[in-house]
């Protein structure tokens, strides 16, 4: 009678035998705030001039910046702010510009489109 343990699986084994994960968002695509480029769902085209932002210049944007968007879920959905709205988006973020603790957290980052306008993009983290 042999005392030999069963051969056990090994993790390339039993990771190869796991079922494939479903993402709730596009698979590969990264933040607008990660690209150097990117299209919003209006089809305007933006290209990344400068950021992460300090909590100065994005006050200094909401007020100038032609276009403000939140992107939510990694910009799996543009928020558009209106221009009436920016001085309660401003009391909304000015506290989550960092990583604080609380949730959600902003990243803030200036496009700039071929004609000209300005966008404030706050990218949305959980």
């Amino acid at each position: 009678m042999s005392k030999k343990r069963p051969r056990a699986a090994t993790l390339a084994e039993v990771t190869a035998a796991l079922p494939p994960v479903e993402h709730p968002y596009r698979e590969g695509v990264l933040s607008s705030a990660g690209r150097t480029e990117f299209v919003d769902d209006r089809g305007q085209r933006w290209r990344k001039v400068r950021g992460p932002l300090p909590p100065q210049m994005v006050k200094r944007l909401l007020t100038t910046a032609d276009a403000v968007i939140i992107g939510v879920g990694a910009g799996f959905e543009y928020r558009h702010i209106a221009p009436e709205d920016r001085a309660d988006t401003w009391q909304a973020v000015k506290n989550r510009l960092s990583d604080t603790g609380e949730s959600p957290t902003y990243r803030p980052f200036e496009f700039a489109s071929a004609d000209g306008l300005t966008l404030l993009y706050l990218d949305e983290c959980c």
